[in-house]
């Protein structure tokens, strides 16, 4: 995967989301932290605004956050790996683990919005799912994401 969209900085390992809002606040600050972001609380409006739309909690404990918005500068993937797990809405009904939140810029979404499809379509395979899921190590976790071709 392209470096300046997803590296080993943006792996985040969290230990005390316990709900989709504390997720999503996580989300946001380090999106802000890396400069993804102008604004760390726009961001988060975002994030919850598109989860009202339609939850994007899919399932086997893993969702995909992402808005378009305009406080966003430019396209990125953040792998948030939560300790506690996340109650989110999700489509099979169980809580979340692991979270791929996308900031995806307003100019220019069509093409990022591919992303997020790279990464659904990958989520199918047991091996990457189950690498997301269980590994703890930054290094092999970004060697994992690198299997998405974007």
């Amino acid at each position: 995967m392209n470096k300046e969209i997803f590296n080993e900085g943006h792996i985040v390992f969290d230990k005390e989301a316990t709900s989709r809002e504390a997720a999503f606040r996580k989300i946001a600050a380090a999106a802000f932290e890396k400069g993804f972001v102008a604004s760390a609380e726009d961001y988060y409006q975002g994030l919850v605004a598109r989860e009202q739309e339609a939850t994007t909690g899919f399932k086997d404990g893993i969702a995909i956050p992402h808005c378009k918005n305009k406080t966003v500068f430019k396209p990125g993937v953040f792998l948030m790996k939560f300790e506690q797990p996340i109650e989110w809405n999700a489509l099979d009904k169980k809580p979340i683990h692991a979270a791929f939140a996308l900031t995806i810029p307003e100019e220019g979404a069509t093409d990022h919005l591919k992303l997020l499809s790279l990464i659904a379509r990958k989520l199918i395979d047991d091996d990457f799912r189950n690498g997301i899921l269980n590994e703890t190590d930054p290094a092999k976790l970004t060697e994992i994401m690198n299997q998405i071709s974007y």
